[in-house]
């Protein structure tokens, strides 16, 4: 796995999957119109935090075994995106993080 945790979002739920890469085409498919959508990135001591609401060595051997990692994201990390959201489009949809 890499230095980067790319973390999506299933929807307004709080359904949540983790990849190694991002737009990682082995994501399960999502019921619509929950579709997955990529939600942020965060390196690895971010993980460690437990902000974001999953285990992180469950999710490292969940990506290295099947390229995903499925958990229900925390509030915290759930209600963090929005503002970066709004960010992103005046930066035309860049991610400096």
């Amino acid at each position: 796995m890499g230095k980067r945790i790319y973390i999506y979002r299933s929807g307004a739920t709080d359904n949540c999957a983790l990849t190694g890469t991002k737009n990682d085409a082995r994501l399960p498919s999502a019921p619509a119109p929950d579709n997955w959508r990529f939600w942020m990135q965060i390196g690895p001591l971010q993980a460690q935090g437990g902000r974001c609401g999953f285990d992180v060595r469950a999710a490292v051997h969940g990506i290295k075994t099947q390229g995903y990692y499925l958990f229900k994201g925390s509030r915290t990390l759930l209600r963090e995106r929005p503002a970066v959201a709004s960010s992103l489009l005046s930066q035309g949809g860049r991610s400096h993080a």
